[in-house]
Order: structure tokens, then sequence, then C-alpha cells
């Protein structure tokens, strides 16, 4: 067997793995959001689920994933680049299982709704996010490190095709597990009639171990699929505030400060996505009864498949033709969105749902021109790491801590915004509470869609 044919088969496992690991983590964030809604609903009314505070409470247990990946991201790329990126990868994929059986007890909660709502609620708030810290700092092992091995087995030739099929791992992998998420609340029957709350949230609880299945397989693809490391250098002692220190410097220096803007915007983009998304769509489709959940996943299920799809191909032709072009595609993904509801209109004007077919359909042109930013931007990224010093981790785990800190804003004012379209709809401003979830969240990810083109056309040749 030939290097180069090694090198291929570690990053299909490598690619499989990130994919599993998604799945994981997707399908636990949905169902960690809607336990917390569905609670809220039959505690205090559909209309309290959907208000400026309930809101707040979801951003604030939605984030504490991401916090932990911004604390940890630098020691986990670092590390890598000392002691391999498979030992780490390893501990992440192990790790990540056993978060997700720590989410098991959170449904029951629901037990003490009926005597102390408010106190449920809040417990139910306090332990999510904590599990949810806990399950981000055993995640915040996987990017950094993946990306940095993406980047030690790629060349200048094909490095952006290898981006486009590790970005294609996450969208997929992202989309399969909302789905999954969704499909697993419907099956266990959460929202059918006749059950009690505790009945319900022994339903929920089933969902989880599912999930803990999947990683362990993970965990054995990476044991099995990835090559042991070198010995490179022996790993620095752990320090939180050096650590932290480094990685948020990492994009700061001369040669990646011009793609800061775009990634901070591209992350508020898809961390208010996968989270207010689902979220919204949850309680939008609050009338569609035991279908819920399904109703609820087609929006962005579509979304996220319609990133993902056509990204090999915009990485090869950017490794062929030329990173701007493909860039310049990428951009026409908004106005093309533009023209695709217009045209579209006329056909779903009649039910201009999120979940509408005809409407899904009309932007996923758009869509997929704009999945053309992504590998690109993180091609021209790692084409800064220097190979003699070994820095591939430490470079990405720059980035993750870019991403990871631009989903936390994405998520916290996305969240202000969809809240405060929630209070025009209290005023009477706006007649439907989901007109207003849905508008407050379709003008916050359009906002940050600007925001990433502007960056992008500040770019340098």
């Amino acid at each position: 067997m030939t290097i180069n044919k090694i090198t291929t088969l570690e990053l299909f496992f490598l690619y499989t793995s990130t994919f599993l690991l998604r799945v994981g983590f997707e399908a636990s964030l949905i169902l960690f959001d809607w336990m917390l809604v569905w609670g809220i609903e039959h505690s205090y009314g559909h209309e309290n689920a959907s208000s400026f505070s309930a809101i707040l409470l979801t951003a604030f247990a939605g984030i504490t994933f991401l916090v932990a990946e911004v604390m940890f991201t630098g020691y986990y790329g670092n590390r890598s680049d000392s002691v391999g990126a498979k030992p780490v990868i390893l501990f992440a994929t192990l790790g990540a299982a056993f978060a997700l059986l720590m989410y098991t007890p959170s449904p029951f909660f629901y037990s003490y709704f009926s005597t102390h709502r408010m106190s449920a609620i809040l417990l139910m708030v306090f332990y999510l996010a904590t599990i949810h810290f806990v399950h981000g700092v055993v995640a915040a092992a996987n990017v950094a490190p993946a990306l940095g091995l993406v980047n030690h087995l790629s060349t200048s030739e094909n490095r952006s095709l290898h981006m486009a099929w590790y970005d294609n791992a996450i969208f997929y992998g992202r989309a399969v597990g909302m789905t999954m998420g969704g499909l697993l609340w419907v099956s266990m029957g959460v929202d059918e009639k006749g059950l009690t709350l505790a009945e319900q949230a022994i339903q929920i609880a089933k969902t989880f171990p599912v999930l803990f299945v999947i990683l362990l397989v993970d965990t054995l693809i990476v044991y099995f699929g990835l090559r042991d490391p070198q010995k490179i250098t022996p790993p620095k002692p752990f320090s939180l505030k050096k650590d932290i220190t480094i990685a948020f410097k990492v994009m700061l220096e001369p040669t990646r400060r011009k793609l800061l803007i775009p990634w901070l915007a591209i992350a508020a983009l898809i961390g208010s996505a996968s989270l207010w998304g689902p979220s919204i769509a949850f309680r939008a489709s609050v009338d569609a009864g035991e279908k819920r959940g399904l109703d609820a996943l087609l929006p962005i299920t579509v979304v996220m498949i319609a990133l993902a799809l056509p990204a090999p191909l915009w990485g090869w032709y950017a490794d062929h033709i030329g990173h701007k072009r493909i860039l310049q595609l990428g951009i026409l993904g908004l106005p093309s969105i533009g023209i695709g509801l217009l045209l579209g209109y006329p056909f779903f004007k009649g039910h201009a749902s999120i979940s509408n077919p005809i409407l899904l359909l009309s932007i996923m042109p758009g869509l997929m021109l704009m999945s053309a930013l992504a590998p690109v931007l993180m091609s021209k990224l790692g084409d800064t790491a220097k190979k003699d010093v070994h820095e591939d981790g430490h470079v990405m785990s720059g980035y993750h801590f870019t991403i990871a800190s631009g989903e936390i804003m994405g998520i916290l004012a996305g969240g202000i915004v969809i809240g405060l379209f929630a209070i025009l709809h209290e005023i009477g401003l706006i007649s439907n509470i989901s007109t207003a979830l849905v508008s407050g969240f379709l003008f916050f990810e359009v906002a940050m869609i600007v925001v990433a083109f502007v960056g992008i056309f500040r770019l340098p040749e």
C-alpha cells in the first residue's frame, strides 16, 4: 500500500469519526433544547415558552458547551502538536460518549412541575447547562486536533478539497443528528396524548443511551483507523490562562487577521442556526401535535444538506481554478436566496411557514452557492501553518477559538433579537407568536450573512 493510499484511508476514518461525533452532538442538542421548551410549555403554556425570559434561559443553557470549547481548545490544539492527534481525538470521542449518558436524568425534573414549577425549570436549566459544559470540555478535544491532522495530511494542491470533505462531515453529521434527535423524540411518543409528565420523561431519557452507543462505535473507528503518532515533543503543563491567550492570539497574526471578521460572522450564523433553528421550528410547530418533531426538523435538515452537498465540488475547483473565484461564486449565494424567494413566493404565500417545501426549495440554490465559502476560507487558514515547527493543531485551535466565540455571539445576539420580536408580539405589533419568532430568527440570520460577505469582500487577492 502506498503512502498516498494510507493517507486517503486515514482521512476517510477521520471524516467518518467527525460525522458520528456531530451526529451525537446535534441529536443531544435538539433533545436538550426541546426538553427545556417542552417543560416550560407544560408548566406555563405555549406563549410563555416563547417569551423573552424563556428565550434567554435557552440561550444561557446553550452557550455553556461553547464556553468550554473556548476555554480548552488552545490546550487540546497545542497538545495534539506535542503527542499527536490520535490520542487527543480518542479522548474526545470516548469522553463525549459518557457525557451523553449524563443528560439522561434531566427529564425527571418534569415530575416536580406540578408542585414546584419554577424551581423545576431552574433546576433543569442548571443541570442541562452543567452537563452541556462537561460535554463541551471533552468535545473541544476533537476540532483543533482533527483539523490539524487534515491540514498535516494535505498540500496546497488538495487542501481545499480535504477541508471541504471535513466540512461535509460536519454538515451531514449535523443534519443526520438533528433528524435522529427528532425521530427519537417522535418514535418514543413524547408528544402522545394520555402520557403523564413522568411517563414522558422516561421516554425522553431512553434516547440518550442510543446516542452513547453511536459514539462508542466512533471511538473504535478512531482507535483502529488513525495511525499512532510519532512522539514529537513532551507536552507542556496545562495552563488555562496561557492556552486561552495563545488560542486568542492565533487569529490576530497579520497573515490571518483578515479572516477574522468572515469567520466570526459565519460562526455566529452557524451557532444561531444550530440552536435557534430547531428551537424556533419546535415552538412554531406546536399545532402539529404528535408530528411536531418531524415538522420542526424539515427546514433545518434541508439547509444543512444544501450547504454540505456541493462543498467538495467547490473545494476541488478552488484547488484547481483559484480561491478568489470560488469565493466570488459563494458571495452570489445571498442574492440568489433573495431571487429564489421572489420567484417562489406566489407558490408558498398561502402557507408561508418555515417548513413549507416550496419555500425551502426556493432557497436551496443560494445555499448551495454559499457552501463554497467555508472550505476555501479553511484552506487559506491552513496555508498559514508552518510545517517545520509542527503547528497544525496550534493554528486550528485559533480557528476553533474564533468559531466557538462566534457561535456564542450568535446564540446570545440571536436570542436577544428573537426575544425582542417576541416582545413585539406581546405588545400587539405582531399578531402571531410563531410569525414573531420566525421573523426575528430570519432577520438575525440575514444580518450575519451580510456581515460575512462584507468581511469576504475585504479579503486581499
